[in-house]
């Protein structure tokens, strides 16, 4: 639920042209199911404004709404199953998207990055049952708009969710695995372990100190037995945000880029090939503690784990996605039309 902010004797038109006060009726319209009577009394104005602001962010594109015609349904639903068995998956969800080209590259087209995290918060409602151990990527652009846009159809008390990595940076952000794995558990009351301990270390034995604390074996061990996964992936674009935020340094970024890395997850980089980078290293600049991404490979194999790429709406996503399917270390995916028709073409192309 959004905070409300009283309008007082805010000017209707001044109001009207907010495109945060649009943003939030059009939210608590649209997503939470509230009346245009309940909004005005929540923001203190008159009903006739608020159906007016529903107007506006239609007009101004905060809203979109669509009836997705017969044949694309039929096209969306074939465009899957072709590109499932193409690509040898378990599963394919696609949603429509619209043409990336009209989208900078590093940029994300987020009406259609909305409808992948809905369609991907829906499927995993549908698949979690009460004996299952979820483990969750952290992520500010999939992941937590994942959580966002969940609502849970039942209470799953014994469900287990956990991280697949431990914290990132020095404070708390959204984006945290941990803080997504907690959310999650909430929404279903089911129960929740932290990792509470650094992503990243310097060395190979803060690396084996870490995860021999006793209360994060612990964990480490429920995560090693997770039979659902979802995580999202990082294009290289987001390598500058990394360093911005002093993730990783420059220096280890370059590292990455010298072996043609495509993309991350959780910090471990893949090149189009499929290959983890972070074994090529022949002197690693830093060491991961949370889940081995690249063994998912193997669970999928051995222990019919069902892992969820959650990816998509931006030019930047296909090489990494390809590149992730390559690697073998996830058999569901959940995108936009548009990206899958990017997979399915060769990568001379």
């Amino acid at each position: 639920m959004l905070t409300n902010t009283p309008q007082g004797n805010i000017p209707e038109g001044k109001l009207l042209s907010d495109d945060r006060f649009l943003r939030r009726v059009a939210q608590l319209y649209y997503e939470d199911g509230q009346t245009q009577e309940a909004i005005a009394e929540m923001e203190f104005c008159s009903r006739q404004a608020i159906g007016k602001a529903l107007q506006k962010a239609r007009d101004r594109g905060i809203v979109r709404i669509f009836v997705v015609p017969e044949q694309r349904t039929g096209y969306l639903r074939n465009l899957s199953r072709d590109l499932r068995v193409a690509l040898g998956l378990e599963d394919l969800v696609i949603v429509a998207g619209r043409n990336l080209n009209e989208i900078p590259p590093g940029d994300t087209a987020e009406d259609v990055l909305a409808d992948i995290a809905t369609t991907a918060a829906d499927y995993l409602d549908q698949l979690l049952t009460e004996n299952d151990i979820l483990a969750v990527s952290g992520g500010r652009n999939i992941m937590r708009n994942v959580v966002r846009y969940l609502k849970p159809t039942k209470l799953l008390p014994n469900l287990q969710v956990v991280p697949t990595i431990g914290f990132v940076e020095s404070h708390t952000n959204l984006g945290d695995s941990n803080l997504i794995a907690y959310d999650i558990a909430s929404a279903y009351g089911a129960k929740h372990a932290w990792l509470p301990i650094p992503a990243i270390v310097e060395t190979r034995e803060q690396c084996e100190q870490a995860r021999a604390l006793p209360l994060v074996r612990d964990v480490l061990k429920t995560i090693e037995q997770a039979n659902v996964v979802m995580m999202g992936l990082w294009p290289t674009h987001f390598n500058d945000d990394l360093v911005a935020r002093g993730v990783l340094h420059s220096e280890q970024i370059n590292a990455l880029q010298s072996h043609d890395a495509v993309m991350d997850i959780n910090h471990w980089a893949f090149d189009a090939k499929g290959r983890c980078i972070n074994y090529d290293l022949t002197s690693p600049s830093y060491y991961l503690t949370g889940l081995e991404i690249p063994h998912l490979r193997d669970r999928i194999r051995n222990d019919n784990s069902k892992v969820i790429l959650v990816a998509g709406a931006s030019l930047s996503y296909a090489s990494g996605i390809r590149a992730a399917l390559k690697a073998g270390i996830a058999n569901i995916l959940i995108t936009d039309h548009v990206t899958a028709q990017l997979l399915m073409k060769p990568e001379s192309d």
